[in-house]
């Protein structure tokens, strides 16, 4: 039997590489991107997939794509994380506009669906509770132009769904839980006077969701347009370190360093003025994965594909070394 084909970005990144390393037994992978080294040699030498190295930033078309085999599904995983010092302009055209080319191909193909990676960064900051239909009032420029992206999906007539997903951690990557285990282990972390929760997902729980939907899709079963993916228990810092503590994950018990409100400005300008002499683009303060805070939980996203968040505070920090 001829194998479905997905095309899936980012897969020299973390979830990247465990959803291929998921689905290519079953199904052809055609990837896309720039970092081909970084590919496992599991993946890189398997029969079922094939790699077109292509550079978001300078590819305006379908047709420079050079995409010839059908495509049954996209999944689109590649992106500008939060913090990354590229300007605004890059960000856009590698968030937002990547989308829009790769909608366009979907179209063509006539692809079953389309799966785009957004962020629960999208709802910025509310007073009162989020939930998935809430307004998307993002400001920093991470979440602006993951809005732009999420709205070439809404205006599209591909089928599509959008994947709102929380802080990930876990093994690899770089999300404010695995910051904090960094700096545990240095002996410090932050403090800050007045604490909100913030929402985050184990990468294993993402990557069982992720290649879930994309058999679900190719089996032409109907599936939601936006999911919100996080565990359903939100965590503060303080919470975070007192796991790490538990758990021995360093030789210390750490030093909390007071991060007073009133300073935060003043580092701030200090950071922006270090960006303006080094000719670099500014958009947030690197403070900002430990200030942001967006507590978010939709039990429907889940039960859309009868999963649930498998991996808790507890188990997902037993995995750090």
């Amino acid at each position: 039997m001829k194998l479905k084909t997905i095309l899936l970005t980012g897969v020299s990144g973390v979830i990247g590489r465990l959803v291929a390393t998921n689905l290519i037994e079953n199904f052809k992978i055609i990837a896309i991107g720039s970092e081909y080294s970084r590919i496992p040699e599991s993946i890189r030498h398997h029969k079922n997939f094939k790699f077109y190295e292509r550079n978001f930033l300078t590819i305006n078309t379908t047709s420079e794509l050079g995409i010839l085999e059908p495509v049954d599904l996209v999944l689109h995983l590649a992106g500008v994380v939060s913090g990354s010092k590229i300007s605004e302009i890059d960000y856009f055209k590698i968030n937002s506009e990547s989308t829009k080319l790769l909608l366009g191909l979907a179209k063509e193909k006539k692809s079953h669906a389309f799966g785009l990676a957004s962020s629960v960064s999208v709802y910025g900051h509310h007073e009162s509770n989020l939930s998935l239909e809430s307004e998307r009032l993002g400001s920093s420029v991470y979440a602006r132009s993951k809005i732009a992206a999420e709205n070439h999906c809404l205006g599209s007539s591909v089928p599509f769904s959008l994947f709102r997903i929380a802080s990930v951690y876990g093994h690899g990557t770089k999300s404010f839980v695995s910051k904090l285990h960094s700096l545990f282990q240095k002996g410090i972390y932050p403090s800050f006077g007045k604490e909100r929760k913030k929402s985050i997902l184990h990468v294993e729980d993402l990557v069982s969701f992720l290649c879930a939907w994309c058999e679900a899709a190719l089996e032409e079963k109907v599936v939601q347009p936006v999911y919100v993916l996080s565990h359903p228990e939100a965590v503060t810092i303080s919470m975070v370190v007192e796991e790490l503590r538990r758990q021995g994950k360093a030789k210390y018990k750490g030093i909390p360093i007071p991060i007073f409100g009133f300073l935060i400005p003043v580092f701030n300008f200090f950071y922006r003025r270090l960006r303006s002499l080094q000719g670099a683009p500014y958009h947030e303060s690197p403070l900002y994965p430990l200030l942001s805070s967006v507590e978010i939980f939709d039990e429907r996203s889940w039960k859309d594909l009868r999963l649930s968040p498998k991996w808790d505070l507890r188990k997902g920090i037993s995995q750090y070394k």
